[in-house]
């Protein structure tokens, strides 16, 4: 009898803290979307995600960049930034972020010189007249490019052949 009140108690201790837990975790609506990822800096909440997917070298990966007020959570608009980039062998790119219709909402694209890891970061400003903010780095991976044309062997050697025509008679009759 007090065995099984001991596993009783058990169960209830361990249901109370997994729900504390979850509770603690904050719901869906807390955690970044997929491939997103969330930076603050003293004055923005940053948010930044390749729309082009996957990232690989030599092609235009284009970035969308959301940047709120920290203290108030408004969209940023007007505000000036860049996003650049350095891998290992020191070669680096950057490219200034354009404003876009949505409010907050700026893109830009980067294109990656070679394939690796590529350590990125942006940096932000409300106006000229302000210091320019920086993010912490990120690592981003980037693909080795596609080979240009397609060389998968083809299915015959033979041409396919080309649909069959209507037969249309040319010939006039005369009057």
């Amino acid at each position: 009898m007090i065995a099984e009140r001991t596993r009783r108690l058990g169960r209830v201790v361990a249901v109370a803290a997994a729900g504390l837990v979850m509770a603690g975790c904050g719901g869906k609506e807390s955690l970044p979307p997929k491939g997103e990822l969330r930076f603050n800096t003293q004055d923005f909440v940053i948010r930044v995600e390749p729309e082009t997917k996957p990232t690989r070298a030599l092609e235009p990966i284009y970035w969308r960049v959301t940047v709120h007020d920290v203290k108030t959570g408004l969209p940023m608009q007007g505000g000036e930034g860049r996003v650049f980039a350095t891998n290992r062998d020191r070669k680096t790119v950057s490219n200034g972020l354009g404003e876009t219709e949505q409010l907050g909402t700026y893109r830009t694209n980067l294109m990656f010189v070679t394939a690796g890891m590529w350590a990125m970061a942006i940096q932000f400003r409300r106006d000229s007249t302000k210091v320019l903010q920086k993010t912490p780095d990120w690592t981003q991976d980037i693909l080795a490019a596609e080979e240009p044309g397609d060389f998968t062997p083809p299915a015959t050697s033979r041409p396919p052949e080309p649909p069959p025509r209507a037969s249309i008679d040319s010939t006039r009759k005369g009057p």
